[in-house]
């Protein structure tokens, strides 16, 4: 009798990318957890062992989107010593992160209303953003405008990124070279 081979590797992970395209094919009302264990090749009750569940593993998914999307937004001011590149390549990465990713696009804001103030990526953005601002502009910035600003630049980085997952809008052959020129057109 042969047994199935137990499962190496980060299984939490491979549930989560996983559950990202069951959900983008079948939609999330019809999410399985027995089906998506079967699908890579577990036992039904292996999903609990990481997830309590379905709603802890929807969670769980939002939690990984936004981590990887945080840790994607480090990445690329690590090194940038200019501080008026800073906001620039934020928003690159933000467009670029999605892009490369449309099934995290999908499933963050496919599930209802995001709480923008709360939503742990913006608020990492503002952080940058206002403190970039009052660096580049320290006498005519008040609080006021470092808001507004900043609710426009995520904006903007917001609809480049649905526009670069939709067909005919961006030049995807050059992608990343036109959304830095369109970021750069836009005066904060």
């Amino acid at each position: 009798m042969q047994t199935k081979p137990y499962h190496h590797g980060n299984l939490k992970e491979e549930f989560i990318e996983r559950g990202l395209e069951y959900i983008d094919q079948y939609g999330v009302e019809n999410l399985s957890m027995r089906k998506l264990a079967e699908s890579i090749g577990v036992s039904s009750a292996a999903p609990y062992a990481h997830f309590k569940n379905k709603e802890a593993f929807l969670d769980a998914i939002t939690e990984y989107v936004n981590e990887n999307l945080i840790c994607a937004l480090q990445d690329a001011i690590q090194n940038c010593t200019k501080e008026q590149r800073m906001l620039i390549e934020l928003g690159k990465r933000y467009v670029l992160f999605f892009y490369e990713n449309p099934l995290y696009y999908q499933f963050l804001f496919s599930r209802g209303t995001v709480d923008l103030q709360n939503y742990p990526p913006f608020q990492y953005y503002r952080t940058v953003a206002e403190r970039t601002l009052k660096i580049l502009h320290p006498k005519r910035m008040t609080k006021e405008t470092v808001r507004k600003k900043t609710i426009t630049m995520w904006a903007i980085v917001h609809g480049l990124a649905q526009f670069a997952l939709m067909d005919g809008v961006l030049d995807k052959s050059k992608l990343e070279k036109e959304i830095e020129s369109l970021l750069c057109a836009v005066d904060v």
